[in-house]
């Protein structure tokens, strides 16, 4: 039984189970900046449904809008990807159905950190040179074997858009060839700007309607990730209970950040 795990992301639980409130942010623009930590201990890799170059401007952005709004979600809104508390922005006071508030932290991040590997899967993409809109699935595996008690969600589909506000959509940075190994050139977190002039206009989990309701593109590939599974009528997949979910080590990132994005 291949790579069966129950995601249990803090980030993501929030919006299903109205924990996270909107609070007070800090203004982006005054938060402190300092380097990002490259050296994290969970890992992050992409797949995208038939069709999806996962190495196109759209998803290259969309990969950095999860990336960076989860690294400032575990460190800082002041230390994540450069550019990406400008693409957030204002207005201050975020709500749910348009960027997660975790993901916009004011000060250190505070959400759980740890050894795992998280997969996200682009299971839609619209993209122009001027607004990109995706529908990407996860779920989370760790290092220690667990049995679940009780049927549990594998994952969770997200929902990014992005507007840009200039007539060119930029440069996508340099293709990450090998998913096994690591780039010599390659950064864990990018030191350049690959947002551009990009805004971040949607960054949340729970799928597009207030019912958390998933894509098919999410639901086939869960089932595909998790045999013996089974799917919920809003389209989302349950791990049965008694279920042994066993320990994987952190994978490989893939795709690395290889860049800048925008050659000077």
């Amino acid at each position: 039984m291949a790579e069966l795990r129950a995601m249990v992301l803090p980030i993501s639980m929030c919006v299903l189970a109205s924990a996270c409130t909107t609070g007070s942010l800090q203004d982006p623009s005054t938060a402190p900046q300092s380097a990002p930590e490259q050296n994290v201990p969970y890992s992050q890799i992409w797949s995208a449904n038939s069709g999806i170059d996962l190495f196109s401007r759209g998803a290259e952005l969309v990969r950095a809008a999860l990336e960076a709004g989860t690294y400032a979600s575990y460190y800082s809104l002041g230390t994540t990807f450069p550019g990406y508390r400008d693409a957030v922005g204002g207005p201050l006071h975020f709500d749910d159905a348009e960027i997660l508030p975790a993901l916009v932290p004011n000060g250190r991040g505070d959400n759980e950190l740890g050894l795992w590997t998280d997969h996200y899967h682009i299971a839609s993409l619209t993209e122009t040179p001027t607004e990109i809109v995706a529908d990407v699935c996860d779920y989370r595996q760790r290092p220690t074997e667990v049995t679940k008690s009780s049927n549990a969600q594998v994952g969770f589909p997200w929902v990014v858009h992005l507007r840009n506000t200039t007539d060119t959509p930029g440069l996508p940075g340099i293709p990450d060839t090998d998913p096994d190994t690591s780039d010599p050139r390659a950064l864990r977190v990018p030191d350049w700007n690959v947002f551009g002039r990009w805004q971040i206009t949607k960054l949340h989990a729970g799928g597009r309607d207030w019912k958390g309701t998933a894509p098919e593109e999410c639901t086939n590939w869960w089932l595909q990730r998790f045999p013996g599974s089974n799917a919920t009528d809003d389209g989302n997949v349950l791990v049965p209970a008694g279920t042994v979910v066993p320990g994987v080590p952190v994978a490989q990132q893939y795709p690395e950040w290889i860049g800048p994005s925008e050659p000077q």
